[in-house]
């Protein structure tokens, strides 16, 4: 009877474990790292309760010059899953991945998720890029967050790696994605609505970052205020630029809020054009999420487009 006993509460015991893991809070299940904050919100939107996120960028750092901390080192050893933007905007997470000494989030694991993939890439170089052709990324212009579609490639790619490292999580998984999916759909065809009128107009931008989100919405790339990416503007090429700027008739300066004010001044002190400083990054400007980031850049872009 005490053999009994004593088997029927290890049996009871066992079962009370595994409904404890069952209904276990499923914010516990999985460690999410992202690069930046953008990757950080789509995970948390594919995810849902079932992950914790962290994103090393934060709000209005540059994602060309990242510095990363220990504490970063230690978050990607304990990650299930690391999220990268890829096309070489941050090779710095590379150096994070391999000083982590987790298998699992190295390239090729099951807990690696490059978000790039599968998009369609603008600006691919096709010559020679040297140490005079400012900061040219060899895989094309990586700044594809900004367009909102390129947004749905990135939370799919994130959805494949979340199934990759904990199956049991797919329907919810799934659920959460198709939701996004249609969610991004239903904002872009208002956005596109709400820029329509502006077809075929030139933007000046500081960066050429803003490549995808013009292309998105029918919007023309006039120029930027760096001679070359990455390359701090010139006088003489801002005196080119004003030239070209008054005689073109362009009504919008768009300036991603990293970047210093001074030259933007200068040219809306002669040409006339008011600048528009944009929010480079979710969490930036008041934004609390990646389509609010989105949505503020339509906004923003509208309002300048008007004047």
């Amino acid at each position: 009877m005490k053999i009994r006993l004593w088997k029927l509460t290890i049996s009871m015991s066992i079962l009370a474990a595994l409904w404890a893991l069952a209904v276990m809070p499923a914010a516990c299940a999985l460690n999410v790292v992202a690069a930046t904050p953008e990757l950080a919100d789509i995970a948390k939107q594919v995810g849902g309760d079932r992950v914790s996120v962290y994103s090393v960028a934060k709000p209005n750092q540059d994602y060309h010059m990242i510095e990363p901390r220990p504490s970063d080192v230690s978050r990607i050893a304990r990650a299930d899953l690391v999220i990268k933007i890829g096309l070489d905007l941050d090779m710095w997470l590379d150096s994070l991945i391999n000083a982590s000494g987790n298998s699992r989030v190295n390239k090729g694991g099951a807990g690696y998720v490059d978000a790039s993939v599968g998009l369609r890439r603008l600006e691919v170089p096709n010559e020679q890029i040297t140490g005079a052709s400012g900061d040219i990324h060899v895989y094309g212009n990586p700044h594809y967050f900004y367009d909102p579609e390129n947004g749905k490639v990135a939370a799919h790619n994130i959805l494949l790696g979340l199934e990759r490292v904990y199956p049991v999580g797919r329907p919810a998984f799934e659920r959460n994605y198709a939701r996004y999916a249609a969610e991004i759909d239903s904002r872009v065809a208002a956005w596109q609505k709400e820029l329509s009128p502006f077809r075929g107009q030139p933007i000046v931008t500081y960066h050429d970052s803003a490549i995808y989100f013009l292309r998105r919405f029918g919007l023309k790339s006039f120029g930027e205020l760096e001679p070359k990416p990455g390359i701090p503007p010139t006088a003489p090429h801002i005196r080119d630029l004003i030239g070209r700027m008054k005689s073109a008739r362009v009504k919008a300066v768009m300036i991603e809020s990293i970047y210093p004010t001074k030259f933007p001044d200068l040219i809306q002190r002669e040409t006339g054009v008011r600048y528009t400083i944009v929010p480079y990054s979710v969490g930036a400007m008041g934004t609390s999420s990646y389509l609010d980031m989105i949505d503020t850049w339509v906004k923003k872009y509208k309002e300048a487009l008007s004047r």
